[in-house]
């Protein structure tokens, strides 16, 4: 009894995705100006979150000097600011995704990204063994019989 019921559903959820692919496939195009209006929008949206992106970045700036500021008054060392250099956007991107090379260490392009940059050191890693194991890994007692 349960194989019928569990056949019929099977045949009512087929039959609920043909039916859901067709009305799909037969949406129109959208038109010119439901282009021009995605663009804009998608164009509001990138200047927005850039406008985000530079807001945080100064304030992530201003909560770094005050912290060194504090420190140095209290007698901390305090190391001098790490220079970042900033993501180059790309043509028609918003910058936000990495090139090949740019912080990735397994991409084949090297740290900096360019092709006329120095050759990329091999990566070595312990999980992909192309690298001796800590010497702070466990290792079995030797001379235990079991």
């Amino acid at each position: 009894m349960h194989r019928g019921r569990a056949l019929r559903r099977g045949l009512a959820a087929l039959g609920l995705a043909l039916a859901g692919a067709a009305v799909w496939a037969a949406l129109p195009a959208p038109t010119p100006e439901q282009q021009a209006a995605a663009a804009a929008k998608a164009a509001q949206a990138a200047s927005a979150a850039a406008v985000e992106k530079q807001q945080l970045a100064d304030s992530m700036d201003h909560v770094a000097q005050r912290w060194r500021q504090r420190a140095a008054s209290q007698g901390w060392k305090v190391n001098p600011p790490t220079p970042v250099a900033t993501a180059a956007t790309t043509a028609g991107g918003s910058g936000g995704a990495q090139a090949p090379g740019q912080g990735n260490p397994h991409s084949a392009a090297g740290p900096t990204g360019g092709a006329a940059s120095a050759p990329a050191l091999p990566i070595r890693s312990e999980k992909l063994g192309t690298a001796p194991a800590s010497e702070d890994v466990k290792k079995p007692k030797e001379g235990l019989a079991r």
